[in-house]
Order: C-alpha cells, then sequence, then structure tokens
C-alpha cells in the first residue's frame, strides 16, 4: 500500500509563525487566569510565635510592595491582606526583544490575599510595630491588657 501524500515538514517560516502563536495564547490564558483568580487564592507562608512579653508574626511577601500591604487590628483579629502585582514576561505585553521564546516554567503566584490571625491575648496596640524588610514582613503584637478598636498599623520602610 502506498502513501499517495508526501509528509513534509513544516517551513521555518509556518514553525515560527505557529510558535509565536502559541506563546501569545500562553500570555493571554496567564492574564486571563490572574484575572479571574479569586482573592485568597495566594497565600504567603505565615508564622505565628508567643514569646513572653508579644506575638511575633512573619509573612513572606517577596516581590510585594510596601503600598500594596494592609494591616488591621480589631479586638482579637489581626488583619493581613495585600496584592502581588505581576511583572515580568507574563504581564502586559513586551516589546518584542523581551518576549520569551516558550515557557519552561510558571510556578510563582500572584493576586490578592487576605488572611486573619486569631489572637488570644489582649494587645497593647500604642505599641505595635511592623517592618517590611528583604521580602519579610514582621508584626510585633506586644501583651497587654487593652484592646477594642480597629486600628490600621503603619508599616516602615526599612
Amino acid at each position: 500500500m502506498a502513501i499517495t501524500g508526501s509528509l513534509h515538514p513544516l517551513s521555518k517560516e509556518v514553525a515560527e509563525q505557529l510558535r509565536e502563536q502559541m506563546r501569545r495564547m500562553l500570555v493571554r490564558l496567564d492574564e486571563m487566569r490572574s484575572l479571574a483568580s479569586l482573592p485568597n487564592a495566594w497565600m504567603p507562608p505565615v508564622d505565628v510565635a508567643e514569646m513572653d512579653d508579644a506575638i511575633l508574626v512573619r509573612v513572606e511577601l517577596p516581590g510585594v510592595s510596601l503600598d500594596h500591604v494592609r494591616i488591621t487590628l480589631l479586638d482579637h483579629l489581626l488583619k493581613i491582606e495585600g496584592r502581588k502585582e505581576r511583572g515580568g514576561p507574563t504581564g502586559s505585553l513586551l516589546p518584542e526583544e523581551e518576549r520569551p521564546v516558550r515557557f519552561l516554567c510558571l510556578e510563582r503566584s500572584y493576586g490578592a490575599f487576605s488572611f486573619q490571625v486569631a489572637l488570644r491575648w489582649p494587645i497593647d496596640t500604642e505599641q505595635i510595630e511592623a517592618r517590611l524588610q528583604d521580602g519579610i514582613l514582621q508584626i510585633r503584637l506586644p501583651k497587654t491588657k487593652v484592646c477594642g478598636r480597629e486600628l490600621t498599623i503603619p508599616i516602615t520602610p526599612a
């Protein structure tokens, strides 16, 4: 039985056009996925430790701008929320010279996050400190017997 049609490989031009269309499709798919992601889709790692005089909360936030983080305290509930912006090759369309040929791995998470830490201890709201340094947000919540109103906690850059 003879094969009537010839099996020619794709020309270099056609292969490059298909590769470019596939790359654009992957970029758009990733953009759509980030737009459709729900709040709390990304959860940064958190450590909470009790010290003799305070509660320490450490949150890994690499790549998160200080302007995109908000910390509040209401009674015994610490709320940390923010947003990690997408940057680099999967963000808005880049100039031709900065576009990747293909993606080999896409594992980084982006988008909004929000979580709460329930505190069993009364907190001295006047002495709370929060710092964002080297991608780690550290919140020091001194223990006391005074608590009651919601408080927005300023973050000082390091």
